[in-house]
């Protein structure tokens, strides 16, 4: 057996054990000393997990051409329209968390984005609603955080 077959599942547990070892020490501290590395090494566990699970596979199979790639597809750089397209988006999103608030502007610029993108309707609002409920989990019945008035609320009261 080749040495490259046996070297990626190793590695792939040492992070995983790693993480794991983080997450465990930070479950003894408060929650507001450990959030950040209980929500990230929460998702960076499960990478670490379903990464071991293909490399195991590819371990036990002859095709070594069947791994896990989890890298974002880079923009074209043929495309004329790239980064104002990408600073669309951006504007877009702070004008939307100014005017609605930051609750109602993540699952919309989720929806949005996803569905612009060539998403199905259920994968957008899928989406929309996990990032929503991520969100709002997270920042407002974790941490508290006092968002500010959107502009619609003081204008149309």
């Amino acid at each position: 057996m080749e040495w490259i077959k046996i070297e990626r599942p190793l590695f792939t547990l040492f992070v995983a054990l790693v993480l794991a070892g983080a997450i465990l020490t930070a479950s003894e501290w408060s929650i507001r000393a450990s959030i950040i590395i209980l929500v990230l090494g929460a998702i960076g566990l499960s990478m670490a997990v379903a990464q071991l699970i293909a490399d195991l596979k590819n371990l036990s199979s002859k095709n070594t051409a069947a791994a896990l790639t989890m890298e974002a597809p880079t923009l074209q750089a043929g495309r004329r329209w790239g980064n104002v397209e990408i600073w669309g988006w951006l504007l877009s999103f702070y004008a939307a968390i100014y005017l609605i608030g930051f609750l109602a502007a993540v699952p919309l610029f989720v929806l949005s984005y996803t569905k612009v993108y060539g998403g199905s309707w259920l994968i957008a609002a899928l989406l929309a609603l996990t990032s929503w409920g991520f969100v709002y989990s997270l920042f407002d019945i974790l941490l508290h955080v006092p968002w500010p008035t959107p502009l619609l609320s003081i204008l149309i009261p």
